[in-house]
């Protein structure tokens, strides 16, 4: 009777010692905070240990090459490469400043039924309708001038079926770059310079008259004094333009 008793313990310790391992995986969503960027360090790989490489990961958008221009919205897509060979698919992505690895810039969800915030809307991730998916979309807003190079960082998982058995799970990791565009460089209409701009002091200095618009076309403003400041404007977008020239320029 007393080593039927004793048999019992043992059989449950090596019931759980031999049994698959098993991850936090979820469906729904990541938890936050799994991107591998610098300031999260964490990745899918806590949950998913056993996860060998998939075949890739890419981070594509319609950001220019000559970089962000501050306040300005972009759409960002995360994509696992290839078929997804898997029953669940799943990925975090965030934004970070390169110079402090703090997090920038804002996320917008373009598709609530595929895509969802995490990490305190830091981050992007999947939804539990999207988790079949190996393709999401959602938009990015520029974070204000003087930000510098940002970088976005994304981690995808390939889950094996039943949700939970990490074994034979496929990882995959991306990120890309972007410097910030100088976007107060004036466009010229014509080979004369008639006016410029001085983004320290907020001044206008001219010889013609200079027009001032807001994003939505209304004059706000005209000027031909040789030097006119309009920092008492509202925050934003403005367009500055003379006979010869046109700027936009943005005041923060």
């Amino acid at each position: 009777m007393k080593k039927s008793l004793l048999l019992i313990p043992i059989i449950i310790v090596l019931a759980i010692f031999f049994y698959p391992t098993t991850s936090n995986s979820l469906s729904t969503g990541s938890p936050g905070g799994k991107t591998g960027s610098p300031n999260d360090i964490g990745n899918c790989m806590g949950c998913h240990t056993d996860a060998q490489q998939g075949q890739g990961a890419t981070i594509t958008t319609n950001i220019p090459s000559t970089g962000y221009e501050p306040g300005n919205t972009y759409n960002i897509t995360a994509s696992l490469n290839g078929s997804v060979t898997q029953n669940i698919s799943g990925f975090e992505m965030t934004c970070e400043e390169n110079a402090t690895n703090t997090k920038t810039g804002s996320f917008g969800i373009t598709n609530p039924t595929s895509t969802q915030f995490t990490n305190n809307s830091n981050a992007v991730t999947h939804t539990a309708a999207g988790n079949s998916q190996n393709t999401w979309s959602f938009n990015w807003v520029a974070p204000t001038t003087g930000t510098g190079e940002i970088a976005f960082y994304g981690t995808f998982i390939e889950a094996m079926y039943p949700i939970g058995n990490n074994q034979g799970d496929f990882f995959a990791e991306a990120t890309l770059s972007f410097n910030e565009a100088t976007v107060n460089s004036i466009i010229n209409l014509s080979a004369q310079n008639d006016f410029t701009f001085n983004t320290v002091t907020k001044t206008i200095e001219t010889i013609n008259t200079v027009s001032v618009y807001d994003i939505s076309g209304k004059l706000v403003l005209a000027t031909n004094n040789a030097t006119t400041n309009i920092f008492h404007l509202k925050k934003g977008i403005y367009i500055l333009k003379s006979e010869n020239n046109t700027q936009k320029i943005i005041l923060n």
